[in-house]
């Protein structure tokens, strides 16, 4: 949803909120009126103060709109369609900054757990490869006893992936969240609380938070984004270990009673290069890993820092009086 359907979807909330920003500018006029009329400066002052306070509240809701025509008429620009990845689930994935990073959490989500499937069916393969024995006479021998090795690692990568899944779900989860609290819940609270001398800090810091929670975070995700491969890689680990699973499915279904049927089994395996085939699947995996830690964990992390820092610049200026100082001043 573009965030010009959510303010038309929230049009009771903001008109209450410009309601409570009239409310003030008139409050403001009769304080002015009062301290005028009975020579009180302080009060005059005051109400000089609320009438302007009152008239930026309601010019906020204004800025918030052209923001949104300039954000949905440019978010399509600057992401490439190319980027975009699989997301059925996400309406409109290019519409906003937000459509546009639960598109990519959503398509990690699903990408890593397809890869978990796939490492932990590749771990039990090898796993089975390692245990098979062949005896010529006294002598024994375990081919692929190396791919012991290599379960280990597959299985860890599988129970990573599983967790990067969970992340980016999660995540998911707490981006839908932010987007309809912000708009719907922060940004008209704090035009409501704002307009008012008493709570004014109160609502600065909630229309603070909706701004930066809103507008700055998604924003520098989706640069972010813009530069993440890691479904491509996720893609190509997924590629490689299904292969190998199609190619080596019978092994864990091997019925080693039958006379022969494990060094037949060993014979064909080492034709297909059993232990070449497994090797890729380790950086490939590992790559899929090292990138998703970097579109969860770091870009959320630097992303959230900047918008914290964005949220106490914007609640600074918000709550700061505007003619007090300078009538003080004369």
């Amino acid at each position: 949803m573009s965030l010009l359907q959510e303010f038309a979807s929230s049009t009771a909330t903001f008109d209450l909120a410009i309601l409570a920003a009239t409310i003030s500018i008139l409050l403001g006029g009769i304080l002015f009126g009062v301290g005028l009329g009975f020579g009180i400066r302080r009060i005059r002052l005051l109400g000089t103060e609320e009438i302007g306070q009152g008239i930026i509240s309601a010019a906020m809701v204004g800025v918030l709109f052209a923001f949104a025509a300039v954000l949905d008429s440019t978010t399509a620009s600057l992401v490439p369609s190319s980027s975009l990845p699989d997301c059925p689930a996400i309406a409109s994935p290019s519409s906003s900054p937000f459509s546009y990073y639960s598109c990519h959490l959503y398509s990690i989500s699903t990408s890593f757990q397809s890869l978990s499937s796939s490492l932990s069916r590749s771990a039990d393969i090898a796993g089975f490869a390692s245990s098979l024995q062949v005896n010529a006479g006294v002598i024994s021998a375990q081919p692929f006893f190396a791919a012991e090795s290599a379960s280990r690692q597959l299985s860890d990568a599988s129970h990573f992936a599983s967790q990067s899944s969970a992340l980016a779900f999660f995540e998911l989860e707490l981006a839908t969240f932010l987007q309809s609290s912000a708009l719907l819940v922060f940004l008209p609270a704090g035009l409501m609380l704002r307009t008012f001398f008493a709570t004014r800090k109160l609502g600065a810091a909630a229309m603070a938070l909706g701004v930066a929670a809103y507008l700055v975070y998604p924003i520098l995700i989706l640069y972010a984004f813009t530069m993440s491969t890691t479904n491509s890689a996720a893609g190509e680990a997924i590629t490689a270990t299904s292969e190998f699973n199609s190619d080596f499915a019978s092994l864990p279904l091997l019925d080693l009673d039958a006379t022969g049927a494990a060094r037949e089994k060993i014979n064909e395996m080492s034709q297909n290069d059993f232990g070449g085939k497994i090797q890729p699947l380790l950086p490939l995996s590992h790559r899929a890993l090292s990138l998703s830690s970097a579109d969860l964990l770091i870009f959320p992390l630097m992303a959230l820092l900047i918008s914290a820092v964005a949220a106490l610049e914007i609640y600074a200026m918000l709550s700061a009086p505007i003619l007090l100082p300078y009538f003080d001043s004369i």
